[in-house]
């Protein structure tokens, strides 16, 4: 809970939404409307364990790739409204390679064990904006932040279980296993924020440095059932606790 708090604090100094042009001559030029594009690394914060079945348990993913963009219209210099839309993509890979001890045999035996699946994400909604130059400078901070719609989907899911063997030990003894599951996919309101230090360039384009953040928790899930053929929900929850860095450019109107 420090560290997100920690994290936290820091998203809200810095981010990402240029939006006002700036002339040398005769300082802080703003403008009203602004459009900024972006993508960056995100990372996962805390633990969000999604349990599909009694065998597949899936956690959340440790980091992935988020492009996305913001539109505004600033009805004063430093206030605005708009709409943000950001994509998350992710694929989970992880094994593990341990001896088999749970009886004694008189070979060696391993245990080999494998989970991925994907995660993709969607958001889109309004957002309330603001900025504020530092001094007479070209150097802006900027910030939003947005109830959004967050659409989550997981797909590929598989997990696996071999042994090794060796001498002669019959690896009929250790059948292993392997299990997947269908996509799921939930929707759920989620929050959105961002704080970024931006640099105009130009009168109509500038670039920035943000973090952003993004916290939802989707309590549903649909997904096929194969052997009733038909879509389900399911009581599944997966909570969004997400932390990114992106670069941006943007363009002034």
């Amino acid at each position: 809970m420090k560290t997100e708090r920690l994290l936290t604090a820091a998203l809200c100094m810095l981010l990402i939404f240029p939006m006002y042009g700036q002339s040398v001559k005769n300082g802080a030029e703003y403008r009203r409307f602004y459009l900024a594009v972006h993508a960056g690394p995100d990372f996962a914060l805390g633990a969000s364990n999604t349990i599909l079945s009694e065998k597949l348990l899936l956690p959340a993913t440790k980091r992935g790739f988020s492009p996305g963009f913001d539109g505004a219209w600033f009805f004063t210099k430093n206030y605005g409204v708009g709409v943000k839309y950001a994509f998350y993509k992710s694929n989970y890979e992880e094994e593990s390679y341990r001896e088999f001890t749970e009886q004694a045999y008189d070979s060696p035996v391993y245990e080999y064990k494998s989970l991925s699946f994907k995660e993709e994400t969607h958001i889109v909604g309004p957002a309330f904006y603001a900025r504020w130059p530092l001094g007479n400078s070209k150097w802006m901070i900027v910030t939003n932040a947005g109830v959004v719609l967050l659409h989550d989907k997981l797909s590929r899911i598989e997990k696996e279980t071999r042994y090794i063997v060796s001498g002669y030990v019959s690896p009929e003894q250790f059948p292993g296993e392997k299990i997947g599951a269908a996509d799921h996919k939930g929707i759920t309101a989620g929050f959105a924020l961002s704080a970024a230090i931006r640099y105009q360039l130009a009168p109509f384009a500038g670039i920035s440095i943000q973090t952003n953040g993004l916290y939802g928790s989707v309590s549903k899930m649909e997904y096929y059932n194969q052997w009733e053929e038909r879509y389900e929900n399911g009581d599944i929850s997966r909570k969004i606790r997400r932390i990114g860095l992106s670069a941006a450019i943007d363009f002034c109107f």
